[in-house]
């Protein structure tokens, strides 16, 4: 039973297509962008705070 290994349905590498109607490196670099803004803003945020 060993010796007869069978391919399965998730051999092989997977591409990614997932939301993003774009490339992944693309998806990649927008979402890296969009983060690091949104975590500008609340430092930002917390800093108010912290001042107050």
């Amino acid at each position: 039973m060993a010796y007869e290994a069978k391919k399965t349905e998730h051999a092989g590498a997977k591409k990614g297509s997932g939301a993003y109607w774009g490339r992944k490196v693309e998806a990649k670099k927008e979402s890296n962008r969009k983060r690091r803004e949104n975590d500008k803003g609340s430092v930002k945020e917390q800093l108010k705070f912290k001042e107050t």
